[in-house]
């Protein structure tokens, strides 16, 4: 009972931030679709190709990891069930809340060590004490660490119960299998969005698994030259796409401060000061794939590291692989939110390499960005282009020329569409 209260809570703080955002008749399909999942941030796919696009998105090791557990849809439908439940508990540990404070508790579960070294620690250290055993300099972190020490220690103590229930529920599910599939599954445990996408897509993760153990040496060769493809395909629009830019100084400082607008009128956590990245597009100390990212981002954000790779907008904002635009999460708020109006120069940016580049390569588009954004540029219909809105497109332009930066009817962080977040429950 009292975790199907914890899940009604969540879904209908979800309900109430999505509300703002979307169609009348896309919010009552949410509603009836929120379940015992209500907490699951879902990144469902369609076909067995899109699966294959996602997969082969990431690096030979964690493509190989991928297959191999893609053999074992049990185990994985085992750790799903196992992080919907740690997600719920904790979500009714910390519910009471601030938002603030919430972020605090998220932002230790991505430092699973240094978070059970303060549950753990006696009472009484000093700040100064308390900073030495963080991993980096992030002033977010350390306050994190900090507050939570010296004033919610019990809390603490009961979120490193939940992690560590959490891992030897792991192991267990694991401990029966090989050795290398054992070690594939510890691998994809520092990728939660790997994770996600293959519990998430079970019955496509189980056809991935059958595609690769019927010709595994075929199979892999195939995910390997599409991984090629993508890789020399965003090499060379992020190539294009960054000459562009450096060529428009106005779109390059727009397009900075959107990343930030967006991202605090979504309530995002982001490092603020010296973050270890481990060289691969920014996959260090992502949120926890037990706790998930907090439940307030209107995008899926597991990585905060990647924030600021490739100007800010490239990696981390939900759908997989490679991307020289922003994913819809930012596409959806910067067009449909209208917050475009306030950087014309950005716009403008966006429209230029929509029409120049994406309606050329249509094998290769963004989907986020197209999703976003064809309404004001243009669409495809029958694998060609047509504009449906120029005329909108030239109104918008005129009008920005007489408009000063930040102008327009909202301001460039929190008017008209933008949320202030409080979290659930009393402030404690």
């Amino acid at each position: 009972m009292k975790t199907n209260m914890i899940f009604a809570g969540i879904a209908t703080r979800r309900i109430a931030q999505l509300r703002w955002i979307l169609p009348t008749s896309l919010l009552m399909a949410i509603v009836f679709s929120i379940n015992i999942n209500a907490f699951s941030q879902t990144n469902q796919l369609e076909t067995d190709k899109g699966m294959q696009n996602s997969v082969a998105s990431y690096n030979s090791d964690v493509r190989q990891a991928i297959l191999l557990a893609s053999q074992f849809p049990q185990t994985l439908s085992q750790l799903q069930q196992e992080k919907n439940q740690t997600q719920a508990s904790f979500q009714g540990l910390i519910s009471d809340f601030s938002q603030k404070k919430q972020g605090w508790f998220y932002e230790l579960t991505r430092f699973p060590d240094l978070a059970h070294t303060l549950a753990t620690l006696p009472s009484g250290q000093s700040r100064d004490e308390i900073k030495k055993l963080l991993p980096n300099n992030d002033e977010n972190l350390e306050t994190a660490a900090w507050r939570l020490y010296r004033h919610h220690k019990d809390d603490l103590i009961e979120a490193d119960k939940l992690n560590l229930q959490a891992q030897e529920s792991f192991s267990k599910a694991i401990q029966n299998l090989d050795t290398p599939t054992q070690d594939a599954f510890k691998k994809l445990s520092q990728y939660p969005d790997v994770l996600v996408l293959l519990t998430e897509n079970l019955d496509l993760t189980t056809k991935l698994g059958q595609q690769y153990l019927a010709d595994k040496e075929g199979f892999s060769g195939q995910l390997a030259s599409l991984h090629d493809s993508l890789m020399t395909q965003n090499q060379a629009q992020m190539a294009a796409y960054k000459k562009e830019l450096e060529n428009n100084p106005q779109a390059k400082q727009e397009l900075n401060q959107a990343a930030q607008d967006f991202a605090r009128s979504n309530g995002y956590i982001l490092p603020n000061g010296q973050v270890a990245y481990n060289g691969n597009y920014g996959y260090a100390n992502p949120y926890s794939y037990w706790f998930g990212y907090p439940y307030w981002y209107g995008s899926a954000l597991w990585y905060p590291s990647a924030y600021w790779g490739s100007f800010g907008l490239s990696y981390g904002f939900g759908g997989f692989g490679f991307s020289a635009f922003p994913a819809y999460g930012f596409s959806n708020w910067f067009y449909n939110g209208g917050y475009y109006m306030n950087y014309p120069y950005l716009y403008n940016h966006f429209g230029n390499y929509y029409r120049n580049v994406i309606v050329r390569q249509p094998r290769f588009i963004n989907n986020g960005m197209v999703a976003g954004s064809r309404n004001y540029y243009g669409a495809y219909r029958n694998n060609g282009y047509y504009n449906r809105s120029t005329q909108n497109y030239r109104q918008s332009n005129s009008s920005f020329q007489n408009r000063s930066y930040g102008g327009g009817n909202r301001s460039s962080f929190g008017g008209g569409g933008g949320r202030s977040f409080s979290g659930g429950g009393r402030r404690r």
